[in-house]
């Protein structure tokens, strides 16, 4: 396929007249934490152990239903069986336990949570059988016709739970590897209308020191796990960073025990997000992520804002649902 200007001279003045456009929103003024999501895209996140990445999605996967109504299909092992997942999802979204003790959520919020989360939320659970990248996206395709409901995003957390499909052109080579499926997750994102996310872990890292406490420094782009094919692949790639216990900051004060450092480490397309890094706090009772602004806690809007509406993109699903 291949275009000329004038082919795309309507979309050129929509350009031209509204400019880069935002993607869905997940709670914070853009002021605050300039991250959105297209459909037709990916989001590559990778961090050490206990970074706080798979809770980072799940945030933003529960925000983007509140807010837009998304759904989503999210394979998970390591997280869990599927009733745990679930439990979890219930939890962060009610901010309440889910398991039945102090502190724990309502009979009437157990029910609220539940037909939120299955409303919204389907696991992939292959068992024991091997999982490949092309099957799982074929699974959502399925899930997608079977349950007549359009899917917006998919979460792989994380990358090497999936089984390799390497072809002979790839000569054995991790980054020729690479490079094809994730090429090919970019290309189905495009093609079904969603948006991919895939979580994967950061290579070896030399460890540095700060008095007696020795810590792994926040990654690059470029250390993820299999090479830097990763970054040159990637749209918008999410890197957290939890400071470890007792670490000093710039201003020689102690991070806090429940900080964040999101960076953002590269934003395509242009306009979706912005480049840099940005401090969350998770707040380990209602296992849902907050910013401090002004001293004053701040959490994720779920409500549907003026704001966040206007940031929602202007999508019509008639034509991409099939039914």
């Amino acid at each position: 396929m291949y275009k000329q200007l004038k082919d795309v001279r309507n979309e050129l003045k929509e350009l031209q007249d509204k400019g880069f456009q935002r993607g869905y929103s997940i709670g914070w003024k853009f002021n605050d934490l300039p991250i959105t999501f297209k459909l037709g895209c990916t989001t590559y996140v990778a961090a050490a152990p206990a970074s706080g990445k798979t809770e980072l999605i799940k945030e933003i996967q529960i925000n983007l239903s509140c807010i837009h109504g998304l759904n989503h299909v999210i394979f998970t092992p390591e997280t869990g069986s599927p009733t745990e997942i679930f439990a979890e999802l219930c939890h962060a979204y009610i901010g309440k336990p889910y398991l039945s003790g102090k502190g724990s959520m309502s009979q009437q919020e157990r029910h609220r949570a539940e037909k939120f989360v299955d409303e919204h939320f389907i696991i992939v659970d292959p068992v024991d059988e091997d999982l490949t990248i092309t099957q799982m996206y074929s699974m959502v395709d399925t899930i997608e016709k079977d349950l007549n409901k359009k899917i917006h995003t998919t979460l792989i957390d994380p990358w090497n739970e999936l089984t390799e499909e390497y072809l002979p052109e790839d000569l054995g080579r991790e980054d020729k590897y690479l490079s094809r499926m994730l090429g090919n997750a970019r290309k189905n994102a495009r093609k079904t209308n969603r948006h991919h996310f895939i979580v994967t872990h950061v290579r070896d890292q030399a460890m540095v020191s700060q008095g007696e406490i020795r810590y792994y420094p926040p990654p690059h782009a470029r250390e993820f796990a299999g090479g830097q094919v990763w970054f040159r692949k990637g749209l918008l790639m999410l890197i957290p960073w939890r400071p470890p216990e007792g670490l000093l900051n710039d201003h020689n004060e102690p991070y806090k025990g429940n900080e964040l450092h999101l960076k953002v480490a590269k934003s395509k397309p242009k306009g979706v997000s912005e480049n840099g890094t940005y401090i969350l706090y998770l707040d380990t009772v209602k296992f849902q992520y907050y910013m401090l602004i002004n001293n004053q806690r701040i959490y994720a809007d779920r409500s549907q804002s003026v704001e966040q509406k206007s940031l929602k993109p202007n999508l019509d699903f008639s034509d991409e649902r099939g039914f």
